[in-house]
């Protein structure tokens, strides 16, 4: 009898690896985040189907379907592998340092929108861990040694700090429907020569002048621009049919492209793509109550970022 331990399809690590390729529809993307290769990611699918001896995802043109064992695979395999990761967390977080206070610092607009919901969701699983929160749009506020915790567009490669890439940023060229219905549809950036753009400049990130399209980039002219050193101010302008902006974080705009008060624009085009980390000093990497949030914190924003790409590219046909 082959022994429960040499059986791969009892690995976890393989079952989470095809449900991210699942979410995404893409071999590429999944490889992008793990910092695999495409063809590793796909050879270890392979090796997932041969062990259970069924397809789990076939080719249908440029897409990827998921076979009817799949789906009960989701159904099924799915739930169980987030309450091993919820028990997992559990055991992780026995012992003295279940309580006490993690200092977190990161931008204010990501803190509001993106951080303070997940904030909540974990004190629902630890409630006796507190949070002192520092909000600044300028990195080097809070990556001094003041914070234990810190997240930002990176790497820094700074000595003192252990950085955990979440995953790549996705900023998407929007506009609210008013705006375009009055000034039309911008098709490629030459067109944004006859829009206002909405520019942001806050300390966390550099505004580019440059769109990328499948690795090739060009530069773009504005008639008239609004700049503002905050993204909700600029969010807030984009809705109010002010003009484009082409950087609008997911986070920041995915509710409400659901709910129709802004339309992704120039799809496909987007500007140089950032990386999301979160880093820790070394000394409080030392303290389990931190490695315990890292660790559910990673898990958390790239299940729900995945799911927000999934729902744009399902829905609304983004090209992500």
């Amino acid at each position: 009898m082959q022994s429960l331990f040499n059986r791969k399809s009892h690995n976890l690590g393989l079952w989470e690896l095809f449900f991210k390729v699942l979410a995404e529809g893409s071999f590429s993307r999944v490889a992008d985040q793990r910092g695999l290769e495409r063809t590793q990611v796909s050879r270890l699918i392979k090796t997932l189907e041969a062990e259970i001896g069924h397809e789990l995802l076939v080719r249908n043109g440029p897409k990827i379907v998921p076979t009817h064992v799949a789906l009960e695979a989701k159904r099924h395999i799915l739930p169980l592998l987030r309450d091993f990761d919820e028990a997992l967390l559990t055991i992780k977080a026995s012992g003295k340092e279940e309580s006490g206070t993690i200092r977190i610092g990161a931008r204010p607009g990501l803190m509001q929108a993106h951080l303070v919901p997940l904030l909540k969701e974990f004190q629902s699983l630890y409630p006796q861990i507190t949070f002192d929160i520092f909000a600044d749009d300028d990195p080097r506020a809070f990556m001094r040694g003041q914070t234990d915790l810190m997240l930002y567009y990176g790497p820094v490669n700074n000595p003192n700090l252990i950085e955990t890439w979440i995953t790549r940023s996705v900023l998407i060229p929007c506009a609210s429907p008013e705006y375009i219905a009055s000034e039309g549809m911008p098709m490629t950036p030459k067109d944004l020569i006859r829009h206002t753009g909405i520019i942001y400049t806050g300390r966390a990130r550099k505004p580019s002048d440059l769109l990328e399209l499948n690795g090739k980039q060009t530069g773009y002219h504005w008639k008239s621009t609004m700049r503002f050193n905050n993204i909700l101010s600029a969010k807030a302008a984009a809705i109010a049919q002010a003009g484009i902006i082409l950087d609008m974080p997911m986070h920041h705009c995915y509710k409400e492209i659901v709910a129709g008060e802004l339309v992704p624009v120039l799809n496909g085009w987007h500007v140089p793509q950032l990386e999301n980390y979160i880093a820790c000093t070394v000394e409080s990497a030392k303290v389990k109550r931190v490695q315990l949030f890292l660790e559910w914190f990673v898990q958390r924003r790239r299940e729900i970022e995945s799911e927000m790409k999934h729902t744009l590219q399902r829905d609304f046909g983004l090209k992500l």
